[in-house]
């Protein structure tokens, strides 16, 4: 048997329920003692809400549980675990699947019968409830500190800080706040900001480099002009949403603004015109080479742009590097659509017709990081048959039924078949040429990708090409697929 146990606390508990990890240890140390097991191995998050199961050490457990480093999990209590049902059973079910057991020391049960599973979905329902109504206390006290508008309850934007629960204006970033406004209503535009900004070597709160994006949202905030705004958005699994405006909570004159209302509803109105002009960016289908086109100067994407010259109706598209479009990095340098597109193109109908065996390109296994290497799966083969041997070895002890032998077979004969086809593979892959592998793919492909059908040809392209490097707009260097 090999044990591990899995301690955690949050902030609050260690505060006021005295949850402490040397306590929650010292008692599954104790408690496998007791049961004549050895000592478990601990796992411990510091300061880890059981919200969700976005936690360092926990996720390296469950990793570790893959690779049948243990047999046995152990929590002083469930909502250790996690709070939430879903969550619970999840991991249960995971253990399950990578043969290992869960116990919870203060709520004993048995994951294996249907009984123990049965009380765990019981107590799993009682710790979500508990924990749904502990969220829904919290916000009802947010919002009611958010109304009177005494106290900050939310992270300080860039050109502020927060002292005693009070926004208080930092002055070398509100120095940086005039200067963005200043530039807006001189004209320039939210990119060319964020350019000025990073050259500056000046960074957002969070320490990272300005964005067109950011400089656009963060001139938008009524906290420029002393209004504080709440509730105004909410978070629904990795998502976040905006509620109807007659739900914000909407504190005026709440703090020390930085700017004047007149200058900031000027900014305002800028950013609604630009936005409001016709988009210079088109939909997907316009580009074939969309996210295949690597700038070599910066590593970054070409993207598709839209453009028309001032006082004509002539519309033409190019590939332009996002570097420069999106941070301001990088420099200005561009690919006529139609050229890039076409070159693309010819090259790929020489393949068709090119002697394989003498076709020079560069390729690329784009699959080579998912599939094991030979050693890799040999052992893996090695590991389900000593799988295979400890489910019969506990059949014949009598610790499993033969029903759960004939799945624990039927489940380790699917992954052996998995196995071998991956096996085949790497084999077949070995005896292959790469110029072969492509020209077959090529001919296959080839009227999809001389189709009409835009949506088509740059799926058929896709399929073919790995990347394509692009250096000083001029040299084009193309990586195909070669699986």
């Amino acid at each position: 048997m090999r044990v591990a146990g899995y301690i955690r606390v949050s902030t609050e508990e260690q505060a006021e329920k005295g949850f402490s990890l040397d306590e929650q240890r010292e008692r599954l140390v104790s408690y496998c003692k007791a049961m004549g097991w050895p000592a478990p191995i601990i796992y411990e998050d510091d300061g880890y809400s059981a919200k969700d199961l976005r936690r360092p050490k926990l996720t390296k457990l469950l990793n570790d549980v893959k690779t049948e480093k243990f047999t046995l999990i152990i929590t002083t209590k469930l909502d250790r675990l996690s709070r939430r049902l879903f969550d619970i059973l999840s991991v249960i079910d995971y253990l399950e699947k990578n043969n290992c057991s869960y116990v919870s020391a203060s709520e004993a049960f048995d994951t294996t019968t249907p009984a123990g599973r049965m009380t765990l979905q019981m107590l799993g329902m009682v710790a979500e409830f508990e924990r749904e109504r502990i969220s829904e206390r919290v916000r009802d006290n947010m919002r009611a500190i958010a109304r009177k508008g005494e106290k900050i309850i939310s992270r300080p934007c860039f050109g502020y800080d927060v002292k005693n629960g009070v926004l208080e204006i930092n002055l070398e970033e509100s120095l940086v706040v005039h200067q963005m406004a200043k530039w807006v209503l001189e004209g320039c535009g939210a990119r060319e900001i964020a350019k000025r900004l990073n050259d500056s070597g000046i960074r957002t709160k969070d320490g990272n480099e300005w964005q067109d994006r950011v400089v656009r949202e963060f001139l938008k905030r009524e906290t420029l002009i002393g209004d504080f705004v709440y509730n105004r958005t909410y978070r629904k699994g990795s998502r976040i949403y905006t509620r109807p405006e007659d739900e914000w909570i909407y504190v005026e004159n709440h703090h020390e603004p930085i700017l004047d209302h007149e200058t900031f509803f000027a900014i305002q109105k800028i950013f609604e015109s630009r936005r409001n002009a016709a988009s210079r960016y088109v939909d997907d289908t316009n580009y074939l080479l969309t996210g295949l086109l690597v700038c070599t100067h910066c590593g970054g994407k070409l993207i598709g742009r839209k453009d028309s010259k001032k006082g004509s109706n002539q519309v033409y598209y190019r590939y332009v590097c996002n570097t420069y479009m999106k941070k301001g990095g990088c420099f200005f340098h561009h690919l006529h659509r139609d050229d890039i597109e076409s070159t693309v193109i010819n090259e790929i109908k020489k393949i068709t017709t090119a002697n394989a065996n003498n076709l020079e390109i560069a390729v690329v296994k784009s699959n080579a990081e998912k599939r094991a290497d030979k050693d890799t799966i040999h052992d893996k083969l090695k590991k389900l048959d000593m799988k295979a041997q400890r489910q019969i070895e506990a059949y014949e002890d009598e610790l499993i039924t033969a029903h759960d032998l004939k799945k624990a077979k039927e489940r380790i004969e699917k992954d052996r078949h998995l196995l071998m086809e991956q096996l085949r593979e790497l084999e077949k892959s070995d005896k292959d040429n790469g110029g072969e592998i492509v020209q077959k793919k090529a001919k296959r492909l080839i009227d999809d990708v001389l189709s009409l059908d835009r949506a088509k040809a740059k799926n058929a392209i896709r399929q073919l090409i790995h990347h394509i490097d692009i250096t000083n707009a001029t040299d084009v260097v193309i990586t195909w697929h070669a699986d």
